[in-house]
């Protein structure tokens, strides 16, 4: 894991290299994976949530699961409607499992909601606002996977968002 840690750090400051090992690497999906879960868990206990609590009684469990399914679940769409939309609205090249895997290294920017939730008193404007580093990150990883001009790789990793809210809103799941 300490491999997966030194390219989500060179991800967060957009190096193109860490975008490269994503590419070439598909144990990275599992990292990713991984850090989706962590990333929830920890968003989770920032807003107050005790794990033991969570992990011992019924409705703890469920709130636990639901979150964590909530998270994957955003992580494979949000990176679906990426993927189409760099790659066959935009022209773009690429996989889905490339962009699934850079979604993946992006999840943790948004720890940002911690802060922002906190800033701003309303759930979805927190969650706009601890996405642009989120989307910066999706941005460049998406210029490097789908050889798109980075104006049209921020066109696809809005879209994904956008399209994340619209599903997410028909299907009654949280922002992220």
């Amino acid at each position: 894991m300490g491999e997966a840690l030194r390219h989500m750090g060179q991800a967060l400051s957009l190096k193109r290299e860490a975008f490269v090992w994503m590419d070439l690497n598909d144990r990275a999906t599992g990292d990713a994976l991984v850090l989706v879960v962590l990333t929830r868990l920890l968003i989770m206990l920032g807003l107050g949530f005790g794990l033991l609590g969570l992990a011992t009684s019924a409705s703890g469990i469920d709130i636990l699961f639901r979150s964590l399914l909530n998270a994957a679940v955003f992580w494979l769409v949000y990176s679906g409607i990426t993927y189409l939309a760099a790659r066959h609205l935009l022209d773009g090249n690429g996989s889905f499992a490339t962009i699934l895997r850079i979604s993946g290294f992006a999840y943790p920017t948004l720890l940002l909601l911690l802060v922002t939730i906190r800033i701003f008193d309303n759930g979805t404007i927190a969650f706009v606002v601890a996405s642009l580093w989120f989307l910066a990150v999706v941005t460049h990883g998406v210029r490097y996977e789908s050889e798109l001009a980075i104006e049209r790789a921020a066109v696809a990793a809005g879209l994904g968002l956008v399209g994340w809210m619209v599903v997410s809103a028909i299907l009654g799941y949280g922002l992220v």
